[in-house]
């Protein structure tokens, strides 16, 4: 379950509309695989459990991307 705003833009998912959702999914996503390189733009803060990304391994990284693309997926909109 989504815990926070997203992860990309701080809107709460609800409030995006497709377009949004795909961009910021897109971003999140490429972000989370390769942490080290996007660290030094912004901290993000995982929507899922909550801990910095950064603090994630490789495979809490994996469980929390396909919890988000599968809740956010899920929305009704």
């Amino acid at each position: 379950m989504i815990k926070t705003p997203c992860p990309i833009c701080d809107k709460h998912m609800r409030d995006h509309d497709e377009k949004e959702i795909e961009k910021c999914l897109w971003e999140f996503v490429r972000e989370s695989k390769n942490p080290v390189v996007y660290a030094s733009r912004k901290k993000r803060i995982c929507p899922i459990c909550e801990k910095e990304m950064l603090d994630h391994n490789i495979s809490e990284t994996r469980v929390c991307v396909k919890q988000f693309v599968d809740d956010v997926e899920s929305l009704e909109l």
